[in-house]
């Protein structure tokens, strides 16, 4: 490749990786996205307003739904249409189509979600069903769903409470019915309209959620860093992710009512999370996937779990990669991440879930070869019991 115009003037080193760099960066994430204590109360209105919405319909989970749900209930007034507040982990298909229904029964025109990323991904996933007429407890409606377009799906303002970052992309997971396999569905049209990081609204949120879900952040800044490419900007929020999210969380197990200390989380959270498509992909998310829903395990228990021993698999793969993550966490990231699990109080050992060698032998099978072996990914699963 020849050298580009201009990068004479650098020092060598410099000069290769410039001459090395090429891609193209899209925008992935809402268009707009509110943060800092009261935001909601004082910016949902206005959203509402955008879209000319009258019939808010609310997406949320029992507990969440009397804390931040009923604050944004109050906020919502005269325009709360509907609401629907048992969505559980893992946003179990029968709860997403049955928030669809009564969606559509409540003549809802703008979807509006409170919680952490399950209601978040049921409201993204029931806009879908709603804009395609697919009943997605049918499995060969995913099939059909990969072809389908979610053109007029309603808006979606999304309040979330946990770091989870499931407002910050347009693919929604849900748990299929039978199986308990982790599946869904994407689409650029299901990103949120608006999202609103309102650290008030969060204090609610359990401490043991709060905490894994940021450790989840955490992973979505490392496989953001490891994921193929040249992604300069995301690399960098990512890095900086690093740096601020194991502060804001150890802030906030000190203070669990330590609205600021939440607030920096949703941040740090967001700044994890600027190419959502390559990070949801990346092998502790995958492998993460694998085991939780079938076994119970929350999303960001899995990161806690497999995230180091990830790092210790891919980063002599990736040297470049793993130069960054120390600029983030230190001359040894998975020793970092490994600490702060540690010090977070974070279930560390896979063990705890009595997961079998043939369980872990069937969480790794559709993954051999894409591109590890199926020993390799076994590999990781056993260091993480």
């Amino acid at each position: 490749m020849p050298a580009r115009a201009g990068s004479d003037k650098y020092p060598a080193a410099t000069r290769a990786r410039l001459d090395a760099m090429t891609g193209t960066f899209r925008y992935e994430n809402p268009d707009i996205i509110h943060f800092g204590l009261g935001c909601v109360g004082e910016s949902l209105s206005a959203e509402l307003d955008r879209f000319g919405a009258q019939r808010a319909f609310l997406v949320t989970t029992a507990s969440a739904g009397k804390g931040a749900g009923r604050a944004v209930a109050e906020v919502l007034g005269k325009r709360l249409a509907g609401r629907y507040d048992r969505i559980t982990q893992h946003s179990p298909v029968a709860s997403v189509m049955e928030a669809a229904t009564a969606a559509r029964e409540a003549r809802a025109d703008v979807l509006v979600s409170a919680g952490g990323g399950s209601p978040i991904d049921a409201a993204k996933a029931a806009a879908f069903a709603l804009a395609t007429g697919l009943d997605l407890r049918d499995p060969a409606s995913l099939a059909k769903a990969r072809g389908a377009s979610p053109k007029g799906a309603l808006p979606h303002l999304a309040v979330p409470t946990t770091l989870s970052v499931a407002e910050l992309s347009g693919s929604a997971g849900f748990s299929a019915e039978s199986s308990r396999e982790k599946v869904g569905v994407a689409a650029r049209e299901l990103r949120p309209a608006a999202v609103f990081y309102d650290g008030t609204l969060a204090v609610d949120t359990p401490m043991d959620l709060w905490l894994s879900t940021g450790v989840r952040a955490v992973d979505h800044a490392v496989e953001t860093i490891f994921a193929e490419g040249e992604h300069p900007l995301p690399d960098a929020t990512a890095a900086e992710s690093l740096r601020r999210m194991p502060k804001a969380l150890l802030a906030a197990k000190a203070d669990p009512r330590n609205a600021e200390a939440r607030g920096e989380g949703q941040i740090a959270a967001w700044l994890s999370y600027l190419l959502p498509g390559p990070a949801a992909r990346g092998l502790s998310h995958t492998l993460g996937k694998r085991i939780g829903s079938r076994h119970g395990i929350p999303h960001g228990v899995t990161s806690c779990l497999l995230l180091p021993h990830v790092i210790r698999f891919l980063g002599p793969r990736k040297p470049e990669a793993l130069e960054r993550l120390r600029a983030g966490l230190g001359p040894d990231p998975a020793a970092a991440i490994a600490d702060l699990v540690a010090r977070l109080g974070l279930p560390q050992h896979l063990s705890q879930w009595k997961l079998t060698e043939s369980d872990l032998q069937e969480a790794v099978a559709p993954l051999a070869g894409k591109p590890y072996s199926a020993e390799e990914l076994l590999g990781i699963m056993r260091a993480s019991l």
